[in-house]
């Protein structure tokens, strides 16, 4: 039991260690992206402005991943004005 806990715990510090999908879109690291979304980040998850992923990508590359994995701009699923 002691062991599942701490694996369990150690999955989740890991998890927790790289860029969210907001900051790697930002700066318009797709390896970061790839990784987040590997690690089960929800691409239309919105931030603290009510922007998603797709409305921070920097870059092209970026923004087709995103689209790629069903990604939406804010507008797109409605997130304006915070709701």
């Amino acid at each position: 039991m002691k062991h599942i806990l701490l694996t369990t715990i150690a999955a989740v510090v890991l998890v927790g260690c790289g860029p969210s999908i907001h900051e790697a879109a930002k700066a318009g690291n797709i390896e970061a992206a790839k990784k987040a979304i590997a690690a089960g980040a929800d691409v239309n998850a919105k931030d603290e402005e009510c922007a998603t992923s797709l409305d921070w990508a920097k870059n092209q590359e970026t923004a087709d991943l995103l689209r790629k994995h069903g990604g939406k701009t804010a507008k797109e699923l409605k997130f304006i004005n915070g709701k």
